[in-house]
């Protein structure tokens, strides 16, 4: 079993969606063990209030099969609004049609119950590293514009 993952300042958030309480508290310890900090939802209605509202979070967990608002609707609708941020489907549906319907609808990945503990925290640092990756990125890329501006600005001066 991995080690807890080192504190690197503030603990990474994730929100846990799930309508099973069992389920969701057994996903929030091993989370809260593995170093995240951890907000619960019980569906998709709430999930979305919860972003709505101002919090932020570094990744959504989500249970595909949920009363009211399912996973894939949830996924959808997150992906709207807060498109930077991963989200990855646990389910216990064996059907590969539902997980590329998933992935094509912009999941990062997706957990089969039954997992363990490894393959939760494996899921979500592999999510977490790609979403900063990408987040470097884009910042050095605007960094790199703006630098750009600046030059073509000042070469502009010179030429006036």
């Amino acid at each position: 079993m991995n080690d807890p993952i080192p504190n690197r300042g503030t603990p990474e958030r994730i929100l846990v969606v799930d309508d099973d309480e069992p389920m969701r508290q057994i996903i929030v310890s091993m989370l809260v063990h593995g170093g995240y900090e951890c907000r619960e939802a019980v569906g998709g209605l709430e999930a979305l209030a919860l972003l709505e509202s101002g919090e932020e979070f570094d990744l959504m967990l989500t249970n595909l099969m949920m009363p009211q608002m399912d996973g894939i609707v949830l996924l959808a609708r997150t992906k709207d609004k807060y498109s930077d941020m991963p989200v990855v489907l646990e389910t216990s549906v064996y059907d590969v049609s539902v997980v590329v319907t998933a992935i094509r609808n912009g999941a990062f990945d997706y957990l089969l119950r039954p997992f363990d503990r490894d393959q939760l925290l494996a899921v979500m640092r592999r999510a977490l590293d790609h979403h900063r990756s990408t987040m470097e990125q884009r910042a050095y890329v605007a960094s790199l514009e703006s630098q750009v501006a600046t030059l073509t600005e000042q070469l502009r001066h010179r030429k006036s």
